[in-house]
């Protein structure tokens, strides 16, 4: 309701201040008033005109409307079926999928049902120490440790390796590196040596 009419029905303002626009508007809510004080026999008591105003639906703004319904909280009903599905497949995805140091990263590492167990041998001269460093234990020289139980210079060891093509090296006490004699394949590894190469399938390793 515009300002001006609220205050001619309150008494501050006379019909001829009232806007032309509202004049209409005006003799209405007069013709309601009287109808009112008609039939009640008397003049229109103080309380009616604050009672129909109560009664009237202001409108609101679409703004509003819009505010209301997005702050209004919602209520979810989940089936106890559907609840514990979901939970199931959260544990499941927790469950398998893989984290530490032999995650997927590298695009030759592969799940866990593909790794296989590949013994490494290294025969050469007296040595305090030999390992394997490669692409799949990022090249840590103290990762895979060989073993000489014997003591006659043949170091041997058996490591898991993901499937697919890796590249590898023996260290000799920490510090020597050297390439696998025994090895069927080569590359160079960029600094004037070069790194065996080690296929490795499901079931298999070359």
């Amino acid at each position: 309701m515009r300002n001006e009419l609220q205050r001619y029905l309150d008494g501050e303002l006379s019909k001829d201040a009232l806007p032309p626009e509202l004049a209409a508007e005006a003799e209405r809510w007069d013709a309601v008033l009287n109808e009112a004080a008609e039939l009640s026999g008397e003049t229109a008591p103080p309380w009616l005109e604050t009672a129909v105003m109560a009664r009237l639906e202001r409108p609101v703004p679409a703004y509003r409307r819009a505010l209301d319904w997005l702050l209004r909280p919602a209520t979810v009903q989940v089936r106890p079926a559907v609840a514990l599905a979901a939970a199931a497949l959260v544990a499941l995805g927790v469950t398998l999928w893989p984290s530490g140091p032999d995650a997927p990263g590298v695009a030759t590492t592969q799940a866990s049902s593909d790794v296989v167990f590949v013994q490494f041998v290294y025969a050469g001269e007296a040595a305090g120490s030999v390992g394997v460093a490669g692409d799949f234990n990022g090249w840590d020289t103290d990762r895979y440790l060989l073993t000489d139980p014997d003591g006659d210079g043949v170091w041997t060891g058996q490591f898991p390796v993901p499937a697919g093509v890796h590249k590898y090296m023996f260290v000799v006490d920490g510090e020597e590196w050297g390439t696998d004699p025994r090895a069927a394949r080569y590359v160079d590894d960029g600094f004037g040596n070069r790194n065996a190469i080690l296929s490795v399938s499901a079931g298999r390793a070359s």
